[in-house]
Parts: C-alpha cells; structure tokens; sequence
C-alpha cells in the first residue's frame, strides 16, 4: 500500500542551521566578559528588587551561569528574557512588564535606540578582540597628512579597550575619540576612523551623517564605501513603492521611541498619494506571518535601524524602510508637513515601464480607515477567491448526523466494485 505520511524519523534526525554561531563563554572568564562585579554593584546601590537580565540568541548559553552568579552574590531572584519581543539589540521591556521588573541589564550587541519607556537599565557590552598594536602605524601611515582632521569612532565591543586606543593614539593631537554610546556625535562632514566591523552601522554612518571620508579598523585599516548593489536596491524598492496601490504597515517595535509618529507619517503620506494601507502587528515580522497578506505590494517595517530585515530577500514581498516611503511618495529634497507635500506629475515606471500617475488627495476626500485586526483581516478576503471553509452559520438546516464513508481512501467500502 502505498504511503500517505512520512515517517518520523525523517522529523527526528532533521537538522536546522542556526543563523547565528552561539557563544560559549569559559567559567574563568565569564566575570570579566559580562561585568559581574558592575552588575552586582548597579543592582546594590539602586536597591532593585525585580531585575531582569535580557540576552540575545547567541549568548544564551552563558545566561543560566551569569543568572546563577548574580543571585548567589545578590541573594534575590532574577529574570531572564531569552525570546524579545522584537529586536534583542533594544531594550525589550515589554517583556519586562510582565513581572513589573524595576531594571533590566541589556547584554550584548544594542542599537542605542531611546525607549518608549522610562525603565532604568544598564548596557553590559560583548568584548571584542582588538589588536591595537597595529592601529597606531595603520594610523600614522593612513593619515599622515590628515592628523588634525580625524574623528575616531568605538564601537560598542571595543569600549572595554578605550584605554589602550587612547595610548596607541595620545602622540597624534587634536584627534577627537568618541564612543558611539555618545551623545549627541560630533561627525558630520568630518574624516572618520570607526574601530569596529559592523557593516550596518558602517552603512548607517555614511547615510545620516555624511562624511567627508570614512574609514574602518577591525585589525587593518580599510576604507568603506557604499556598495553599488546597495543603491540600486535602494533604487529599485522606490520604484516599487510608486507602482504599488496597497502597503502594509508592519508595526516591528513598541520600544523605540517616536514609533507612533512615524507610524502615522507613514500612514498620511499613503493616504494622500491615493493608496491604500494596512497596519499590520504580529510581533517579530518573520517570513510565515507575512505571507498570509499576498495582497499587499509592498511592506514598510518600522523597527530599529540595526535590524537585518531591510537586507532579508526571502520575503515574498519587498520590504522598505520609512524613508524608502518618504523619497517615493514626498518629491521635496527635504521632510516637510503633509500639507505641504507636492502633487507628482505623471512619469514612466522603470520596472513595468506604463505611464503613472500619483495625484495626491485632500485628507477630507480621501480618508483613511484605521481598521481592527478583524475588520481587516475581513477587508482583505473580500478580494480574496478563495476564503477557506465558511461555517455559514443560521444559513443551514440542522440535522441528524449520518454515517458517512468508511474504509480507505484509496477505495471506500460503499464505492462500486469494492
């Protein structure tokens, strides 16, 4: 007979690559690495007695040891928030919220993004390998004649190593260091050496601050320059956003602050170019949840600038960023009020190549609805062919239940010829 289901060994022995490497921590080392000492000392001195202690996936296997640690010096009960609610790089005190935590101490990689909420927290930074000894003649020689001129920028992983940065650097005058914890950053239109290898911060500092040159250190020094993939992808998104007549807002963060404005940037500027949206939250976006929205043409996704999902390609839909929309549907070389925003004369669609146009509306004539997520999951099926099994309920006469079919598939009993 032939088989209908897979056997499950095939489930048992499936493998899953993970897309991250997880990181082991030697018990020797774990008290430098994750500060134990500052993290005793921050709890102490605040009196915090719900504390949680938030990780992202890849340190997860050094939370249960640090955990452990810290409540037998602290003599208290702490948390462990392993899955965010969004992006682990923000401080995720949603999850916080659920045992009205007091504080939360962030561990590894963070994007430095300002929090909705007003909950005390403390950054405890991964711990980078630097080989500093290299990075004063890499220096010297790079910017022999530029020595005034240089702004020096540390990551995050490399903070613990300001020391040693500021002594290989201390013979070269006037050369400002600062952190990228600090605020407000004093870059624009200067010469900038980032030690670190965060591509997407690299891309980030080239976009919002504008540099004159900017170069980075992770061993050798280097010089970043922006991909051309980079803008044509850039490029290709805003003609997509042109040609589409329904955008999904997917709502990828409740913990950076000013979301709700954006939020509603996005939805005004949408309106006004005669589209029509959705507000999409379903927690982490991921590939799955997407896809049960095929009528949707595009995706804006507002979340943090670090998040990897403006680069994923596995969506079935393209995935924008704010500003994407911004440059697409506002023709100012500038962010100017809603009612300021131009009217778009017709012009030619690189990807399809027709004619369109955007006339953009006045708000009282075209207004757009804000929709429960019933209302819009029952907007977006009356475009839909199929609609699932309905239960047509008050429709149908009840009646008796009946024996139905019996046997096989292949062939039931009450079939001719069985």
């Amino acid at each position: 007979m032939l088989k209908f289901s897979t056997e499950e060994t095939v489930s048992l022995k499936k493998q899953f690559k993970l897309s991250f490497e997880p990181v082991y921590t030697k018990p020797e080392k774990l008290d430098d690495v994750y500060e134990i000492n500052k993290c005793v000392e921050w709890i102490k001195s605040n009196n915090f007695q719900k504390v949680c202690l938030q990780f992202p996936d890849k340190l997860l296997p050094d939370s249960t040891e640090v955990i452990l640690k810290l409540q037998s010096i602290l003599n208290q009960t702490l948390y462990i928030i392993g899955d965010s609610a969004f992006e682990s790089c923000c401080i995720d005190f949603i999850s916080a919220e659920h045992i009205n935590a007091d504080a939360i101490i962030h561990f590894g990689p963070i994007c430095f993004s300002y929090t909705t909420e007003n909950i005390p927290y403390l950054n405890i930074y991964e711990k980078g390998d630097l080989n500093v000894e290299r990075l004063r003649p890499s220096f010297k020689e790079k910017f022999k004649h530029h020595l005034n001129e240089i702004t020096v920028l540390v990551d995050s992983p490399y903070i613990h190593r300001l020391g040693d940065i500021v002594s290989a650097l201390k013979t070269c005058q006037n050369v400002l260091i600062q952190l990228v914890d600090d605020y407000p950053l004093v870059i624009e239109n200067k010469i900038i050496l980032f030690i670190g290898r965060n591509v997407r911060k690299l891309i980030n500092i080239e976009f919002n601050f504008q540099p004159r040159m900017l170069y980075y250190f992770d061993g050798a020094m280097k010089r970043y320059e922006v991909c051309p993939s980079i803008l044509k992808r850039r490029n290709y998104l805003i003609e997509k956003i042109k040609d589409s007549k329904t955008i999904g807002i997917v709502i990828g963060t409740l913990c950076v602050r000013n979301y709700l404005k954006i939020m509603e940037r996005m939805k005004e500027l949408i309106t006004l170019s005669g589209k029509k949206y959705y507000l999409i939250s379903v927690g982490k976006p991921t590939v799955t949840k997407l896809s049960n929205f095929p009528e949707l043409d595009v995706y804006v996704v507002i979340t943090c600038s670090l998040s990897d999902i403006y680069e994923n390609r596995d969506f079935y839909r393209p995935i924008v960023t704010p500003f994407d929309i911004e440059i697409a549907l506002n023709r100012s070389e500038r962010l100017v009020p809603i009612e300021d925003v131009e009217d778009e004369e017709g012009d030619v669609s690189l990807i399809t190549n027709t004619i369109r146009t955007t006339t953009l509306e006045s708000a009282s004539a075209n207004v757009a609805t804000d929709l429960s997520p019933a209302e819009s999951q029952v907007a977006l099926q009356t475009e839909r062919l199929w609609r699932g099994l309905e239960q047509d309920l008050g429709q149908t006469e009840a009646e008796l239940a009946q024996e139905g079919r019996s046997g096989i598939a292949r062939k039931y009993k009450n079939e001719e010829g069985s």
